[in-house]
């Protein structure tokens, strides 16, 4: 607390002591001219006395100067090095960021097998029936899966200012629906993280509202997976933002998308 006032007020504090130093050194030069003109040893242990008080006065401006220094030096780093507090994902929106964009592997479909039950074994098998059950056997194949639902992922892509916060798909202007996947690249010099904001409308320039973050650089891969559930339909402008170790950020990326579930 101490500290923050000296910081705050260190241009103040650094007159008064440079006043303070000037009549310091007005006295000095006149308890010196008074020392040498001295007829009495009274008046030289007082001009002695004199000296001896305005070396104190000296190193006590010496000591304010450091600690206001040290205090203006210090503070307003420690300021700037404080983490900035991040938003909390509102419940509605359900979103899995993914640095990088690795695919999964492919789980392979489970082979029906048959069960055994211990029967007696005829003395004599009956070569029409093992035949029957071997292309039975041969002939049954597992169910595909059905694909997934291809998203609709069309429009021009996005002119983003700067080469280190792009977004690359989906285009702007797209239709898009269900679980829908932001791809771009996010990086910097000195990066720190970037994240994904949205507000309501077309192009939108203010008002944005945080979405989802990512920790890692991503070159030309996956920014965020979003829910278009959680939006009401019609246009929405999403934002890119990658932000540096000070703090500052290059002019963001913008694409809007029209939500239609």
């Amino acid at each position: 607390m101490v500290f923050q006032v000296v910081a705050t007020y260190a241009p103040y504090i650094y007159l008064a002591c440079g006043l303070v130093a000037l009549y310091q050194l007005y006295r000095l030069a006149q308890v010196r001219g008074e020392r040498r003109q001295a007829v009495f040893s009274l008046e030289r242990e007082k001009a002695v006395r004199d000296l001896s008080g305005i070396f104190s006065v000296a190193m006590i401006l010496l000591v304010v100067m450091g600690v206001t220094y040290f205090a203006a030096s210090t503070i307003p780093r420690a300021a700037e090095a404080a983490p900035e507090p991040e938003p909390t994902l509102p419940p509605q929106f359900a979103v899995a960021v993914t640095p990088t964009n690795t695919p999964l592997p492919v789980t392979p479909s489970a082979t029906p097998t048959g069960t055994t039950t211990p029967t007696e074994v005829p003395p004599t098998p009956d070569p029409l029936q093992a035949t029957q059950t071997a292309e039975a056997l041969a002939n049954a194949t597992p169910t595909p899966a059905p694909p997934p639902e291809p998203q609709q992922q069309q429009g021009s892509s996005p002119v983003c200012p700067d080469p280190r916060s792009v977004i690359a798909a989906p285009g702007n202007g797209a239709v898009v629906s269900g679980v829908f996947t932001l791809v771009g690249t996010a990086t910097h010099e000195q990066f720190n993280y970037y994240k994904v904001e949205f507000a309501p409308g077309a192009d939108a320039q203010e008002g944005f509202t945080y979405l989802a973050d990512g920790r890692g650089q991503v070159f030309d891969g996956t920014l965020a997976s979003i829910n278009s559930r959680g939006f009401a339909n019609g246009p929405w402008t999403f934002q890119l933002t990658v932000v540096d170790q000070t703090g500052n950020f290059p002019p963001p990326c913008r694409v809007t998308l029209n939500i239609g579930n």
